[in-house]
C-alpha cells in the first residue's frame, strides 16, 4: 500500500515530491500529482460539491469543497488549509474521501496564508449558520491541522471563545501554547522519527506541549507513531501509518459524540481545580472546590479533594473539619486517614491525628511515617509505635 503525498514543514525530498519553504508556508511542485494511497471508498456512497463560496475576500470569493456521506446531521471535520495548497490537491481530496466514507462531512476550504485566522473564522460562522443546508451537526464540528498549519490552528482552537469547534486533531506540528482548555478534546499525533526540534523535550516541542496539557488536566490523547517520519503518510508505507489514519477518523467520531462531549464539559470545572492542586497552587483551587462542594454536598470524593486543597493552602482547621465529615463515607482509609492526620497535626491536635492513623489498616500505613518530621511529637508514644508493629 502506498501513501498520499502532502506538503509538510520540515519534510525532506521524497520521490515525486518537491518541497520548498517560502515565507513560512510550504509549497509542493508536485502537489497536484500526488496520490492518497489508502483503500478507495466504494463509488457512489458520497456526494462531492466543489467551489462553494463561504465568504468574500479582498481578491474574490473564498470557497470550499464539501465531501458528504448520506445521512442527517452528521459530524464535520474541517481541514485547516492555511499554507496555500490548492483544495484540489490530492492530499486534501484523499482525506476528504476517506473521512466521508467513514461517516464524517469533510470540509476543505480556501484559507489564505496571510489571513488564515480571519478566513477560518468566516468559515466557522458560515458553517454554523448553514449547518442545516449541509446536514451538519453544528455541535459536532472538529478541526484537523498538520505540520506548518499547526502553528496557526492550535492557538485558534485553544482560545476559550472558539466554542464552535468541539474537538481538534493536530498532526506532527507545534505552536506557542501555554494554556489548554479542559472542554476541548484534542488528538495529538507525533511522528517518532521527526526532527529533534519538533519531538524533543525542549520548550515548544510536542513532548513539552503534551506534558503541559497533562499537567493542566486537559483532555488530550497522544498517539505516538514511534517508527514514523514527519509526514509518515507519504514516507512510510506500512500498517502503522494506516492504523493511525484509522484511529484518527474513529477518534474524531467519538470525540464529537454528544455523550462524550457532555461528560468532558460537565467535568471541566473539577478538572481545572484538580490541575491547580496537582501543580502546587492549592490556594487558587480552594474557591472552586468550595463552590463545587456547595453544589454537590453528598459527593464524598469531591469533598475529599476540597479537604486536600485546604490542607495544601495551610487552612488546617478548615481541612480537619472537612475530613471529619468524610468518616463513614466509604472512601479508602488511607486516602482519607493520611491527609486528615497531617491536617490535624498541623492544626495542633495530636490526639485526633493519632485517631486518624488508627483508621488505616497496618498493611496500608507507610512505614516511613515513623521518620516523618510532622509526627515527631508522637514518636515516643507507645500507641504510635504500635501502629507499625506486626
Amino acid at each position: 500500500m502506498t501513501r498520499f503525498r502532502p506538503v509538510y514543514c520540515g519534510l525532506w525530498s521524497v520521490v515525486a515530491l518537491v518541497v520548498a519553504l517560502a515565507c513560512g508556508a510550504l509549497e509542493a511542485v508536485s502537489a497536484q500529482d500526488a496520490h492518497f494511497f489508502y483503500p478507495p471508498p466504494t463509488p457512489g456512497n458520497m456526494t462531492i460539491t466543489k467551489d462553494i463560496a463561504f465568504a468574500s475576500g479582498d481578491t474574490g470569493k473564498l470557497r470550499m469543497d464539501v465531501y458528504r456521506p448520506a445521512g442527517e446531521a452528521l459530524p464535520a471535520l474541517i481541514f485547516f488549509n492555511g499554507t496555500g495548497l490548492p483544495r484540489s490537491a490530492e492530499v486534501y481530496a484523499g482525506w476528504g474521501r476517506i473521512a466521508a466514507y467513514r461517516g464524517l462531512v469533510a470540509i476543505i476550504p480556501d484559507l489564505r496564508p496571510d489571513s488564515a485566522v480571519q478566513d477560518f473564522q468566516k468559515l466557522v460562522a458560515y458553517l454554523t449558520a448553514h449547518a442545516a443546508d449541509y446536514k451538519i451537526d453544528r455541535a459536532a464540528m472538529a478541526l484537523y491541522a498538520a505540520s506548518a498549519n499547526v502553528s496557526t490552528a492550535f492557538p485558534i482552537v485553544e482560545d476559550p471563545h472558539q466554542t464552535a469547534i468541539a474537538a481538534a486533531v493536530m498532526y506532527y506540528g507545534t505552536a506557542a501554547i501555554t494554556q489548554f482548555r479542559r472542554d476541548l478534546p484534542m488528538l495529538y499525533v507525533r511522528a517518532g522519527l521527526d526532527r529533534p526540534s519538533v519531538n524533543g523535550a525542549g520548550p515548544g516541542s510536542i513532548v513539552a506541549l503534551a506534558a503541559l496539557a497533562v499537567s493542566q488536566n486537559a483532555p488530550l490523547t497522544l498517539v505516538n507513531d514511534a517508527g514514523g517520519h514527519h509526514a509518515f503518510e507519504v514516507t512510510d508505507d506500512d500498517g502503522a501509518t494506516r492504523q493511525v489514519i484509522d484511529e484518527t477518523i474513529q477518534w474524531v467520531k467519538g470525540a464529537v459524540s454528544h455523550p462524550y462531549l457532555d461528560a468532558v464539559r460537565h467535568g471541566a470545572p473539577e478538572a481545572e481545580v484538580a490541575a491547580q492542586v496537582a501543580s502546587g497552587d492549592a490556594k487558587a483551587a480552594v474557591p472552586g472546590y468550595a463552590k463545587l462542594v456547595n453544589d454537590h454536598p453528598d459527593d464524598a470524593r469531591l469533598r475529599l479533594s476540597y479537604a486536600e486543597a485546604l490542607l495544601g493552602d495551610k487552612q488546617y482547621e478548615a481541612a480537619c473539619a472537612q475530613f471529619e465529615r468524610l468518616k463513614g463515607k466509604g472512601l479508602g482509609p488511607r486516602d482519607v486517614g493520611l491527609p486528615a492526620a497531617r491536617a490535624c497535626m498541623q492544626n495542633g491536635d495530636a490526639e485526633l491525628a493519632l485517631a486518624w492513623l488508627r483508621t488505616i489498616p497496618r498493611q496500608f500505613l507507610p512505614a516511613d511515617l515513623q521518620q516523618d518530621p510532622m509526627f515527631e511529637s508522637l514518636r515516643m508514644r507507645a500507641e504510635f509505635r504500635a501502629l507499625f508493629q506486626q
